[in-house]
Formats: C-alpha cells, sequence, structure tokens
C-alpha cells in the first residue's frame, strides 16, 4: 500500500472505531434489505405481474344429516398443489389432476370444512364443478352441483434482477445526470463512468479489481481510459470492482428511492449502515458507512496512483461481502407502486449495523416509487451520435433497439463506397446496444454510418438512420 493510502485508512481507523463501538453497542434493526448481484442485472427482464395460477378456497357443509368421513370434489381447473386439506389426513389428486379425493377426517351433520388449493386457472372464475360425501365408501346424500370459491387470488410471476435494472434506470436515475462510477474531476490523465441508460451487458465483470486504467476496442486494442466515458459493456473495461460497485450503487439508490424495503421510515437507509467486521479488525472498510465505502471505491477507481492492487482487492472484497448479504429470490412486496422485499434480516449479517445517528429519511412523497413495473416502459428505435466526435481514430456508436432485431450497421464515405461492416445481419435483443469502430486504416474525412434494424416480433418492424460522423487525425 503507498503512503497516501496508507495514511487515508490510518486516519479512518484513528477515529472511526469508537463510532463503530457506539453504534455497534446500540442494537440491530430487525429490518429486512435487498441488494442486487452482477449475475442477476445481466439477467434478461422477466414479465412480472403475470397471472400463472390462482390460490382458492371452498366450504363445503355437510347437509346430509349423518356423520360423513369422506369427499369428493371436481373443480373446474387443474389442482397444482393442495395447500390445506382442511384436516382430512390424506388428500389425492385424482381425474387427471381435476380431483380431489379427501378422506380420513369425521365430519359430523352441520359441519363444514374449508379446502384451500392452487389451480392452474390464471383468471378469476375458479369453481366446483360437482361434489358429494361419502361415509365408509359409500356416497353420503346427494351430489352437490357447481360450487363457488370463497376467496379467489391470482398468483403472478416475480421480477428478477434484470426487470430491477430497468426500472431504476427508466424510472429513478435521470439523465443527464445517470450513475457514475468515479470520480468526475478535471484533474489530468485520470478517468470515470457514466452510466445513463439500461444495459445488461454492463454485467457480469469478472476481470481483477483495478483502477480505470484503460479501455479495449472490439479489435482488443487498448487505450487509456481519460476522461469520461459512457456505457461500456464488460468487453470494453472489465473490472471486477467496478461491477460490484455499480451493483452496489443501485441498491443504494433503490433504497433511498423506495424501490426496496425496508420502507419504515425509523430503518436506517441501506447506504446508512455501518461497515464492522470485528473477526477482520484490519478490515479497510471497517467504520464506514456503505455510503462512505462507496464514496472510497469511487476515488480508487479514478485515482490509479493512490491505490496498490492490495487496495482494490480489499475493496472488491468487502464491496462483494455486502452485495451478496441480501441476497436471494426477488419478490414484490408491491407491484403499484414496485417495491422489492427485502430478503435477508440485518440481525443475521454481523458485518453490517443500524446507524441511529444518519440522517432522517427523506423519501418523496410522490416521488419515483409511484411507477408500477406492469407499466409498459417506453422503448423505441433510436441511434446516437457517435462518440466522441470528431474522433482519432477509435469511436463508439450507441443505438436503442425496441426488441429483438436483426440489424445491420455499415460505415460509408461520401461517394456511398462502403468502408466498414460493424454488424451484418446479427440478432440483437432489445435494449441500449453499442459498437466500437476503429479507423487506423482510413483518411481523415467525413463519414456515414448508416443503421437498419428489422424486429423479430409479432409484428415486423423497420428501422433505419444515417448519421455523419468526422475522423480526424
Amino acid at each position: 500500500m503507498n503512503t497516501s493510502s496508507t495514511s487515508y485508512h490510518f486516519c479512518l481507523r484513528l477515529i472511526l472505531p469508537i463510532l463503530v463501538a457506539v453504534f455497534t453497542g446500540l442494537g440491530q434493526a430487525g429490518d429486512k434489505y435487498r441488494t442486487f448481484s452482477q449475475t442477476d442485472l445481466a439477467e434478461k427482464k422477466g414479465k412480472p405481474g403475470k397471472a400463472i395460477a390462482s390460490t382458492v378456497c371452498f366450504r363445503f357443509y355437510n347437509t346430509t344429516g349423518d356423520t360423513v368421513n369422506d369427499l369428493h370434489a371436481k373443480f373446474n381447473s387443474r389442482i397444482v398443489t393442495v395447500d390445506d386439506a382442511g384436516g382430512f389426513p390424506v388428500a389425492d389428486v385424482t381425474g387427471k389432476g381435476k380431483d380431489l379425493d379427501a378422506s380420513g377426517k369425521s365430519v359430523p351433520p352441520g359441519d363444514s370444512v374449508t379446502i384451500c388449493l392452487t389451480l392452474g386457472k390464471k383468471a378469476p372464475g375458479s369453481h366446483v364443478n360437482f361434489w358429494w360425501w361419502t361415509k365408509d365408501g359409500v356416497q353420503a346424500g346427494p351430489k352437490n352441483g357447481e360450487l363457488e370459491s370463497i376467496s379467489d387470488a391470482r398468483i403472478l410471476t416475480e421480477p428478477n434482477g434484470g426487470n430491477a435494472l430497468e426500472y431504476l434506470y427508466k424510472r429513478v436515475i435521470r439523465r443527464p445526470a445517470g450513475l457514475v462510477a468515479g470520480l468526475v474531476t478535471d484533474t489530468p490523465d485520470v478517468g470515470w463512468i457514466r452510466y445513463m441508460k439500461a444495459d445488461r451487458k454492463y454485467f457480469p465483470h469478472d476481470g481483477a479489481p483495478r483502477c480505470l486504467d484503460f479501455i479495449s476496442n472490439h479489435s482488443g486494442r487498448l487505450r487509456d481510459l481519460d476522461g469520461q466515458l459512457r456505457n461500456p459493456h464488460v468487453k470494453k473495461h472489465n473490472n471486477h470492482l467496478l461491477g460490484e460497485l455499480h451493483a452496489l450503487k443501485l441498491a443504494v439508490i433503490a433504497n433511498d428511492s423506495g424501490v426496496t424495503e425496508p420502507l419504515d421510515t425509523s430503518a436506517t437507509l441501506f447506504g446508512d449502515l455501518l461497515y464492522n467486521d470485528t473477526v477482520n479488525t484490519g478490515d479497510p472498510c471497517n467504520g464506514l458507512t456503505v455510503r462512505g465505502i462507496v464514496r472510497l471505491a469511487d476515488s480508487a477507481l479514478t485515482y490509479c496512483g493512490h491505490f496498490d492492487s492490495a487496495d482494490y482487492a480489499e475493496l472488491d472484497g468487502c464491496i462483494s461481502r455486502i452485495n451478496a448479504a441480501f441476497g436471494g429470490p426477488y419478490t414484490a412486496a408491491s407491484f403499484t407502486p414496485f417495491v422489492l422485499a427485502g430478503t435477508v434480516d440485518l440481525a443475521s449479517v454481523y458485518f453490517l449495523h443500524d446507524n441511529p445517528s444518519a440522517a432522517p429519511v427523506m423519501r418523496p412523497t410522490a416521488g419515483y416509487s409511484i411507477y408500477s413495473i406492469l407499466e409498459e416502459l417506453p422503448g423505441s428505435y433510436a441511434i446516437a451520435q457517435n462518440y466522441p466526435n470528431p474522433f482519432n481514430p477509435f469511436t463508439t456508436i450507441e443505438f436503442e433497439l425496441s426488441g429483438p432485431s436483426v440489424v445491420s450497421l455499415k460505415v460509408y464515405n461520401l461517394l456511398g463506397a462502403e468502408v466498414a461492416s460493424l454488424l451484418s445481419e446479427e440478432n440483437l435483443d432489445a435494449g441500449a446496444q453499442s459498437v466500437d469502430f476503429e479507423a487506423l486504416s482510413l483518411p481523415s474525412g467525413v463519414y456515414l454510418y448508416r443503421i437498419t434494424a428489422i424486429s423479430t416480433g409479432e409484428r415486423p418492424e423497420t428501422f433505419s438512420a444515417v448519421r455523419k460522423m468526422v475522423l480526424l487525425k
């Protein structure tokens, strides 16, 4: 570790352990939090809120005048599971999955049983077609006709990490600010990254944790990352620390904006939780809040000369631990407004603690979280101006696809001659895309780039556009 980094951490360790002792001595909140993994954020978005089954309950009354011990019922939809057999020790599903034979419980005359099931019916209207009681293997009483449910609720598909990524970038994170990794600065020969749109190709990173030192173009050539880089895919700068920091920032933003639990104003915001690993007293993140760790990682990404490889490995380690601490299956606590449920109780994560001294929760009362994930998020075909422009000899071309498409992207000179084929009828997913262009072999001048995209969905759509760019050597 170099002198600047050592001094920085020495100061932190001198001052903050006192605060740590105070905060951790006050106990931990019983609240559940939600974080994101890089793998989750790289998932293709699902279709949350789509009905896939129904949970229903039926009440069966014994009007036979005799004690019965078996029930037969035929439903208008396939039985997925018997969730509550109403006290019957045996509940067999028969008749191609639509019949239920429940047995082994005595039901006196005038009494009733309530049976709850999950049925394959996706819409309201689950009912029993017919049913009857049985006593000792013999039908007791008449065959009863249709029976309506006493409760009928839909089971909806849950969101995934891809949905969370898109929702945050389209509903919470706003242009032109976007989400910045690193520090925006006038210092020469350093860089930062600005993410401005949802793109699952930002993840996952598996490269060695390091600073924002260089970027790679499509041919594998490296160049220094100086100044701002917008929306780079993993292949352009593969850095595990960058990916973990990006995921952590999204988790902080999600909780700040009310997109993830806990929502209780008495709970410490995720970003204000205090990190203190009492097992590893030398952990560089000890004594910092999650936001403080984010700021330290931003500094490390931009200022390469102030940190060494051990610093990057340690930072990557503690950020990865935080991201993994509150992972797990995605469950919508609410679809409108869209809120993801917490997964893990803070009390079970020994290295993170509540922070009573943090500023009060200041979420907007009518902010971005009023939106529903069930709403169709806007999407359209578009192609952006290449950047940088003018360029020498590398530039990036970004475009947006409203759906899966077959895409061609060509570069022409002003005489109309094709000078480069960047994409040739390639199948691409919906969303933001980017392609690098290297013009080492071309002379200075004005060039045109043309995109043609044909959607592969149910309603074919064709998009074509042309833009100019300037190569200046």
